[in-house]
């Protein structure tokens, strides 16, 4: 059984940036929004999902380095 190597800030970001993302063209389609709204909120997401890349991979890396020295 593989262990989860993700830490746990990094998959709720990842998760929170997700919904946010995919949500907001559903949402979009019910209810009058603005382009800056919804561009905006469709950014934060991505940014979001970025944020946790980079912590998934520091993690990562920070693991590495630990085993050779």
């Amino acid at each position: 059984m593989k262990l989860n190597t993700i830490p746990k800030p990094a998959l709720i970001l990842l998760i929170a940036g997700l919904l946010m993302t995919t949500t907001m063209p559903i949402i979009s389609k019910h209810f009058l929004m603005p382009d800056f709204v919804k561009g905006f909120m469709t950014g934060l997401g991505l940014t979001l999902e970025l944020m946790a890349l980079v912590k998934i991979q520091r993690n990562r890396s920070r693991k590495c380095t630990m085993g050779k020295y």
